[in-house]
């Protein structure tokens, strides 16, 4: 078989999927992993009647999953929710004199649930009732990782693997057990990916483990973006197998391209890349990337079993080294397209939890791909030499650790938004207080230039505070990020200003208020806040 009718078979099969992406980026515009950039009332506010309605403001359209309003005495109402573009509009009934809590669980575009909640009180403030829980389940996130690796095995090792003994193997069997672990993979993903519609209805209603027999779990998971990322995974593992249970050169070869294409569709459905605008350049540098992962990856089985049987010839190695680097061409170009439009930025690399996965991915693929460029170039031509197939072996098995340490640092994405995704231009105002002082907020960000922060400091009976210092403290421990500390300029009692103020990452941070009365007399003021992202 010639390397022109392979890539012919490739290109047939990749260009069917090539339609299906164009009817998928026609989808409404996203940006991935919303976040709240607006609410009414604002977190902390003190309100002098109860309020008609609530609004949640988010930079992208999303769907809500569980709203709740905690009383003061710690009743739980669900009140009518009404999702409308980018808000959600909640209609309470009356509400109680003290504090409040509404929390939250909306799912974006890429199919990943965000949750949150803030504070508001009626009347006078009271102690804060707990909300229940709105983030994931610590034991629900082990096994969603854990499933996400075992689908990564089917689809990169076990599909990947098929499609070379489909398009590449001269003669079958291959020597050993390959084609059983091949096959075994792909099982095992199979099994991980119906589990793991269940783990995304869990992750979605932030439900704990025990919940996953619950029909309505799994009416959550498969309603959001990743249930046709499931179906595809699913099809594809399906197709691989049967790639591999085919006899027949053409059906082998028809069910493996297919099961390439499917894997491709698998990331470009859902996830964070595949939601960027202009979404048919972003889902096909997704779909191009995972096409060339799995083609890679699952070449790695079949040519260590091949490379360690001297009786078998060269011919699978000769083809796969002549036609490699084209998919590696292909990776790296569409890697790293991908890498810029998800970090926005250059030192997102060593600020964000994101950037931190990435870095260590690189890192990796930068080592893969020189045991890559060793093998292609310089072990491959001495292939007879004496020790040059055990050689090629360690090198091969070398290749699939390092495969294996990807796909488990990858895997933590899942949980890491990317420094783009949280992108709003919305202002946002915070109101702290205390009996000593009370400090509002006002945070507007400015294209290019950071955000301007104006800000009112006033006393214990809301008279103008004159202050000598007024500095703000943020962080934020979720995305990695430290304490960053500005001094405000005074504008005049009670005013004073912030401008050029980076916030790299959208999200809840940590912000401290410290105001400087006099020599004796420092008020300091803290909680969490939610801050749009100010580039």
């Amino acid at each position: 078989m010639s390397t022109s009718s392979i890539w012919r078979r490739l290109a047939y099969a990749l260009g069917l999927a090539a339609l299906l992406l164009v009817s998928l980026a026609s989808a409404p515009p996203a940006l991935a992993h919303a976040s709240l950039v607006g609410a009414q009332p604002g977190d902390g506010n003190l309100l002098p009647e109860s309020p008609a309605t609530l609004k949640l403001d988010f930079n992208e359209p999303v769907s809500p999953l569980v709203v709740r309003l905690v009383g003061p005495n710690g009743a739980v109402i669900t009140p009518k929710v009404t999702a409308e573009n980018n808000t959600l509009t909640i209609t309470p009934p009356a509400l109680g004199r003290g504090t409040h809590v509404l929390s939250y669980r909306v799912t974006s575009a890429d199919g990943h649930p965000v949750g949150g909640a803030l504070t508001f009180s009626v009347g006078a403030e009271s102690a804060t009732p707990e909300a229940g829980a709105v983030e994931t389940d610590p034991v629900v996130a082990a096994a969603i990782w854990s499933a996400r690796i075992l689908i990564y095995l089917g689809l990169f090792v076990g599909v990947g693997g098929a499609a070379f003994i489909a398009l590449l193997a001269q003669a079958r069997p291959l020597p050993g057990r390959a084609e059983r672990w091949i096959a075994a993979a792909m099982i095992a993903g199979l099994l991980a990916t119906a589990i793991s519609v269940g783990l995304q209805g869990l992750d979605a209603l932030a439900q704990p483990l025990g919940q996953l027999v619950e029909p309505d779990i799994w009416q959550s998971g498969a309603a959001t973006s990743y249930g046709w990322s499931a179906a595809a995974a699913a099809l594809a593992q399906l197709l691989g197998l049967a790639a591999l249970a085919l006899r027949t050169r053409v059906g082998a070869r028809l069910c493996a391209t297919a099961a390439l294409a499917c894997v491709g569709l698998v990331v470009s459905t859902s996830g964070h890349a595949a939601t960027v605008e202009p979404q048919i350049w972003s889902r096909a540098a997704v779909f191009l990337h995972a096409v060339s992962i799995a083609f890679w990856v699952g070449s790695l089985v079949p040519l260590l079993v091949i490379v360690r049987d001297s009786s078998r010839g060269n011919g699978e190695l000769a083809a796969f080294s002549r036609i490699i680097p084209v998919p590696l061409a292909v990776l790296i170009a569409t890697g790293t397209y991908l890498a810029f439009i998800e970090l926005d930025r250059p030192d997102a690399l060593w600020t964000t939890s994101y950037g931190e996965v990435l870095s260590g991915k690189l890192a990796l693929v930068l080592v893969l791909l020189a045991f890559a460029a060793a093998n292609r170039y310089l072990l491959v031509p001495r292939l007879y030499a004496s020790a040059a197939p055990r050689r090629l072996a360690r090198a091969i098995a070398a290749e699939s650790t390092l495969v294996l340490a990807i796909l488990f640092t990858v895997a933590t994405w899942r949980f890491t938004p990317p420094p783009r995704a949280l992108i709003a231009a919305e202002a946002t105002t915070i109101h702290f207080h205390d009996r000593k002082a009370m400090a509002q907020i006002d945070v507007e960000p400015v294209r290019a230039r950071g955000a301007e922060v104006a800000i009112e400091v006033l006393d214990g009976k809301l008279h103008p505070l004159a202050a000598k210092e007024v500095t703000i403290s943020l962080s934020n421990p979720d995305a990695g990020i430290e304490n960053m500390r500005r001094d405000a300029v005074s504008l005049g009692t009670p005013r004073w200003r912030i401008d050029d103020l980076r916030i790299p990452v959208a999200g809840r941070w940590k912000m401290k208020v410290d105001i400087l009365v006099d020599d004796f007399n420092k008020v300091t003021l803290e909680d969490d806040v939610l801050l749009p992202r100010t580039p």
